[in-house]
């Protein structure tokens, strides 16, 4: 196999996601009640990108770039296997915070440790952009908040308007970054 995990600083192309299969069907999600505490309940969904939808992400991943951010994408040959999206626009009232927007791994490839592979590589990216945390509007699926747990993430500290008003059901998340010189 030839697996390969890349950097893209320049303009992806309109045909980036072509061979990603995005598809999630959930019944159970967490929430946040009036206490900031989470709980679980019930809640049915599929979330399954179209052509149009990737369009949409791509035009999005693209504006990430624009703004000094990245995407990182892990192929098997040319076949895109998992991709993560970090925007390049600090945010926050101390500018602590960059958001990642997007870390999908396709539907037949999760569970192999592409989904871990690709948040190191944001990581590093948001170090090297000068971002103390990342920020992550995550969707709230049972296994995707557990996903970004297991990382380490926890709750925001601060809400960021602007990712919370876009997705307002998503789960605001946070993740301290740690450089490697300050890292034990």
């Amino acid at each position: 196999m030839n697996y390969t995990i890349s950097l893209l600083i320049n303009q992806i192309a309109p045909d980036f996601l072509t061979t990603f299969e995005r598809f999630q069907e959930t019944h159970r999600i967490y929430a946040v009640d009036s206490n900031g505490e989470l709980y679980q309940k019930d809640e049915h969904y599929i979330d399954e990108w179209d052509d149009a939808k990737k369009k949409q992400v791509i035009e999005i991943l693209n504006y990430y770039i624009d703004r000094g951010g990245v995407v990182v994408a892990f192929r098997n040959g040319e076949t895109l296997l998992g991709f993560a999206g970090l925007d390049g626009h600090l945010l926050g009232t101390e500018g602590q915070y960059l958001n990642l927007g997007f870390i999908h791994v396709s539907r037949p490839c999760r569970g192999q440790g592409i989904g871990k592979l690709l948040f190191e590589r944001v990581c590093q990216a948001a170090i090297e952009r000068g971002a103390k945390k990342l920020y992550i509007g995550a969707n709230p699926a049972i296994d995707t908040y557990h996903f970004y747990e297991v990382m380490g993430c926890t709750l925001a500290e601060e809400i960021v308007p602007e990712v919370y008003e876009a997705e307002p059901l998503d789960l605001q998340l946070e993740y301290v970054l740690s450089s490697p010189e300050t890292a034990s």
